[in-house]
């Protein structure tokens, strides 16, 4: 085994933590939200709010560890799964950043206001957000597992 086929096995189950974290906590986040929609209690918020920095957290792992594998790898570029992939993992991150921040922060205003006129709209974009979440995390995970015994990454 080769110095960069060694750093390559450290660095994939690193990478899936940061995978895993981000899922992970988007799921957590999303049943949190679903409670705090139902109850219209605001006991929850301060601990959601938390939950950005987990992914964040998770974000930073995979990205820097997957740019990282993405060096090491020779001809990586080459095969379509992992573009489809990244790009995958491109979008998911911006719809994270771009739409989830905006509408989580809105969603806890207008819950700390009590304000359940402006929060019936906010709840359906908000499940959107989380389905489409969700949807791209199992994409992702699908097509990671579904790549070519040639990929390196694999044993």
């Amino acid at each position: 085994m080769t110095r960069t086929q060694l750093i390559l096995r450290i660095l994939l189950p690193l990478h899936l933590t940061g995978l895993i974290l981000m899922a992970g906590t988007t799921i957590i986040d999303y049943f949190a939200f679903l409670t705090i929609n139902e109850t219209k209690s605001s006991d929850l918020i301060s601990l959601t709010s938390k939950f950005g920095s987990l992914v964040r957290t998770g974000a930073i792992i995979l990205i820097t560890t997957g740019i990282t594998m993405f060096i090491l790898s020779k001809n990586l570029w080459q095969q379509p799964l992992f573009r489809l992939k990244l790009a995958l993992a491109i979008t998911l991150v911006l719809h994270g950043m771009l739409v989830g921040n905006r509408q989580a922060t809105r969603f806890r205003t207008l819950i700390t206001q009590q304000n359940t006129q402006d929060l019936q709209s906010l709840t359906s974009t908000l499940n959107r957000f989380y389905v489409i979440q969700l949807t791209l995390f199992f994409i992702i995970i699908f097509v990671s597992v579904s790549l070519p015994r040639n990929y390196p990454h694999r044993p």
